[in-house]
């Protein structure tokens, strides 16, 4: 059993893992395992909560009020958490089975065309170009996504030229990630972004939190959004802000280079910190996908029995 610790002192030279083993001392609250923290000790203890929660769905978009509540502790074989309530749960070692990856895919909400497409999907050969340093960038930053998460650095995709692969490319990724690692991913093009904003512009409805809050978001076609108005620029800070301060990773795609993006320059300081960028050929390759995936569906069609019975008739 846990040692009861109630404590009002200075938690000075404690550092996040070992703060994040009680919770904050506040009124009305649970005193068992409290203490008064200051803002630096709540800061280290959130960036240590939020890393060592991003593996559990459940668990890792919390709101910070409901961090202040929780205790955590780890264990040899995965964390010992403790509710708000005083509740215990066991966290295992996060590990993912093809059902929670196609889960977690489906509720990413990203284009139907793109939703079973992987790494694979990605032909780097239909460009003329050469795109070896991109390729390497993308596949780097699958293999090797925990440090990236770590870090809080997502990727800007961009090229000027429409059917250039950004939003394919990007689909593709997510669901690599998706099938690899454990936590939640989103994608949202800007404008469906904004149009749910009007209804819950504070960042209360459900759909606008799960942005706000995926362990990797993918915010399609950035740039494209109405001439610049002022309200636009505050929803697009408060999401970028957002997940800049707490290190969550975002992957965004556009057809402008960032420096020309006619968005605040706040927002754009945080994106431009935040990526690495990836700039896919001036080349327009979607029409050969979609004519390649049609004559495959084809293929499929015929060399059914349905297909045969079809076409002997």
């Amino acid at each position: 059993m846990m040692e009861e610790r109630s404590c009002t002192g200075a938690t000075a030279g404690l550092s996040g893992k070992e703060l994040a083993g009680f919770r904050l001392l506040k009124k009305d609250g649970l005193t068992y395992r409290a203490m008064e923290m200051n803002l630096e000790e709540l800061s280290e203890r959130r960036i240590y909560l939020r890393k060592a929660l991003k593996d559990y769905p459940r668990w890792e978009n919390l709101t910070n009020d409901e961090l202040n509540d929780i205790c955590l502790s780890a264990t040899e074989s995965g964390f010992l958490l403790e509710d708000g309530e005083g509740h215990e749960i066991f966290l295992p070692a996060a590990g993912i089975t093809s059902g929670e990856a196609e889960y977690r895919k489906i509720r990413a909400m990203m284009p139907f065309e793109f939703i079973n497409l992987d790494g694979k999907d990605f032909r780097w050969d239909r460009y003329k170009a050469d795109t070896t340093s991109e390729k390497n960038l993308v596949n780097s930053y699958i293999t090797r996504y925990q440090e990236f998460r770590n870090s809080g650095m997502g990727l800007y995709i961009y090229s000027g030229t429409k059917g250039s692969g950004k939003t394919m490319l990007s689909c593709c990724l997510l669901n690599e990630i998706a099938k690899r690692y454990a936590g939640s991913v989103k994608f949202v093009n800007i404008l469906d972004f904004l149009e749910m904003t009007k209804k819950g512009f504070n960042g209360e409805e459900e759909d606008v939190r799960a942005v706000y809050r995926a362990g990797l978001l993918v915010l399609d076609d950035i740039g494209v959004q109405m001439s610049s108005k002022e309200w636009i620029d505050t929803v697009l800070y408060r999401l970028v802000n957002e997940r800049y301060v707490n290190r969550l990773p975002t992957v965004y795609t556009s057809n402008i280079p960032i420096e020309h993006l006619k968005i605040n320059d706040r927002i754009t300081d945080r994106i431009e910190s935040a990526t690495f960028f990836v700039k896919l050929p001036e080349e327009a390759v979607r029409r050969s996908i979609m004519r390649q995936e049609k004559q495959k569906l084809l293929e499929k069609i015929n060399g059914s029995p349905w297909g045969s019975s079809t076409a002997e008739k």
